[in-house]
């Protein structure tokens, strides 16, 4: 495994993206309870249509205006009101968009967001044709990516970790050991074999979940973090789906967080974005996809001839 000095610190600038409806209203609240945790400034963020409707032919724009008021001047309203932005201390957006994901990265860039927190989304009307707001931030987002599910009654307990032995799982692990020091961590390993179904009680299954242990154990060992927290981490290795096996353990062991690691955008970033996909469908609790950073290149050094 590589060292990582560059990965990210604990945020210090968290954006919360809403709709303004129910639906948003736990992403809020983890939202607020991680900026407290970390003395974070919450950055909040809704996107407004970008073409404001004209005022009809033969009206009077003043009486107009009065009962339709500008989406902008409501929308600020609604938030002061609604989720208390002024008591909040939170830096307030409404950005005028067409959709929301370009918003919600625009934002984040400018304002040197180190965190996107997200409601869960809608089910998509189309199946997978159509991507809804929250799989394009996932795909597109340079920084990491909380989807938050469950209400936030306590903060983060128990953590499972996916991984693949990738340097980004490795990143993930780390990470995330860093910004919840007080909660347990399972890291996984969900593997296929061939012929697994005839293989499931045999010596051969049992060898190859054997050899992931060990794989895990080592992959715990190289993690940068002090040796008591790598101590208490525990690990897991299931025969199976990786999606359906975070879900299996999430519902088995009440993990109320999985956490996978997501490779820097490039060839492998859309095949990949395609499982971490389906595991955000699939893990019923709160997902944080970790953004990995990208190992800073070592400098060139002219040899002599």
């Amino acid at each position: 495994m590589m060292d990582h000095p560059e990965i990210a610190p604990v945020p210090g600038r968290i954006l919360l993206a809403t709709d303004l409806t129910s639906q948003g209203d736990r992403a809020l609240d983890r939202a607020v309870q991680l900026a407290q945790e970390w003395h974070a400034h919450l950055h909040i963020l809704h996107a407004v249509n970008a073409a404001p409707p004209a005022v009809p032919a033969g009206v009077n724009p003043v009486d107009y205006l009065q009962r339709y008021p500008p989406a902008r001047d409501e929308v600020l309203r609604v938030m002061r009101r609604e989720l208390g932005t002024d008591e909040l201390g939170a830096t307030v957006h409404v950005e005028e968009y067409l959709a929301p994901a370009p918003a919600i990265l625009a934002v984040a860039e400018r304002e040197r967001c180190e965190l996107i927190v997200l409601g869960e989304s809608h089910r998509r009307l189309l199946g997978p044709i159509i991507e809804s707001t929250v799989e394009q931030v996932v795909r597109k987002s340079p920084v990491s990516v909380l989807v938050v599910r469950s209400r936030p009654r306590r903060p983060y307990r128990h953590l499972l970790v996916g991984t693949d032995f990738t340097d980004e799982a490795q990143q993930a692990l780390v990470f995330s050991a860093r910004l919840f020091r007080e909660a347990s961590i399972t890291l996984m390993h969900a593997y296929s074999m061939p012929y697994a179904s005839l293989l499931d009680s045999t010596p051969e299954a049992h060898g190859w979940a054997a050899r992931d242990l060990d794989r895990l154990r080592e992959q715990v060992d190289a993690a940068q973090l002090p040796a008591e927290r790598k101590a208490a981490i525990r690990i897991a290795a299931e025969a199976g789906p990786a999606n359906a096996m975070l879900r299996r353990y999430v519902l088995e062991q009440d993990a109320d967080l999985a956490v996978i690691g997501a490779h820097p955008r490039g060839v492998l970033f859309d095949a990949f974005i395609g499982n971490s996909r389906r595991i955000v469908d699939a893990v019923p609790t709160d997902v944080l996809m970790v953004r990995a950073a990208v190992p800073s290149p070592a400098p060139f050094v002219a040899k002599d001839k």
